[in-house]
């Protein structure tokens, strides 16, 4: 069995649990910038795919200082991103340092103030998994709105104050209804920002998917626990996160 067929089935087992008392999203997240790309595979394999179907750096067609807030068209998969804030900016920033000390991914990526909420609206084409880079934060709160109305919340550590601080963050929507919105609020010195926004459908249904791949996690157990001989397992950065109907 590949690495990448072991992370898929272990994802597909937490989904399994996960439904098999209460409806729930999955969230990843990467504790230092070392745990990225990890913590990163650990979040595509629960959503059952190898590569996002969107990517969104922010490395070519788009310019330094230009602000993208509410602009429709212009990001793909119907995704636009608007801050909600009075400043009504949301704006690519290149320069090294320029997200509060701390430096983008690659040569671009969004810088907001840190007033609530900086969003990333999904409504054209609800998302099933949905993952960023974070950088420059001390803490952020986060809603995630579903089709039909349910609110789920969790929030994600602090990252580093400057450099290479870039951290990541995963949602999957799991046995939820697709996601068509997310609001962040950071805080921090100020400004923050995010880089390589990825999202996408999944490729077979939920949760049919369970079905179809439940006599290999079965058999995936079966061969964890053999080897463990007793001792326990931790998934990295997972979170379920119940959710609960807008008041």
């Amino acid at each position: 069995m590949t690495h990448y067929a072991t992370r898929i089935l272990a994802g597909l087992m937490l989904c399994f649990a996960a439904s098999a008392s209460h409806a729930a999203i999955l969230t990843f997240n990467a504790a230092t910038p070392a745990d990225v790309n990890s913590v990163q595979q650990d979040w595509l394999a629960a959503s059952t795919v190898m590569t996002p179907e969107y990517l969104v750096d922010f490395e070519s067609g788009f310019i330094d200082g230009q602000n993208i807030h509410g602009v429709a068209g212009l990001l793909p998969g119907g995704l636009v991103i608007s801050d909600s804030s009075p400043a009504n900016a949301v704006t690519i920033e290149g320069a090294s340092g320029a997200f509060g000390g701390s430096n983008p991914v690659g040569n671009f990526a969004i810088r907001h103030n840190e007033r609530p909420w900086l969003v990333l609206d999904f409504a054209l084409r609800p998302a099933d998994y949905v993952g960023f880079q974070d950088i420059d934060q001390a803490g952020t709160s986060i809603r995630v709105t579903h089709l039909g109305g349910a609110i789920s919340t969790f929030s994600i550590e602090t990252t580093g104050a400057g450099g290479d601080s870039a951290e990541f963050t995963g949602i999957f929507r799991n046995d939820m209804p697709g996601i068509t919105r997310i609001e962040l609020d950071a805080s921090g010195d100020g400004t923050w920002g995010l880089d390589n926004i990825a999202f996408g459908l999944t490729p077979v249904p939920l949760p049919g998917a369970l079905a179809l791949f439940a006599p290999a996690v079965l058999v995936l157990a079966g061969q964890r626990r053999r080897r463990a001989h007793g001792a326990s397992e931790k998934a990295t950065g997972l979170l379920i996160v119940e959710s609960a109907d807008r008041q």
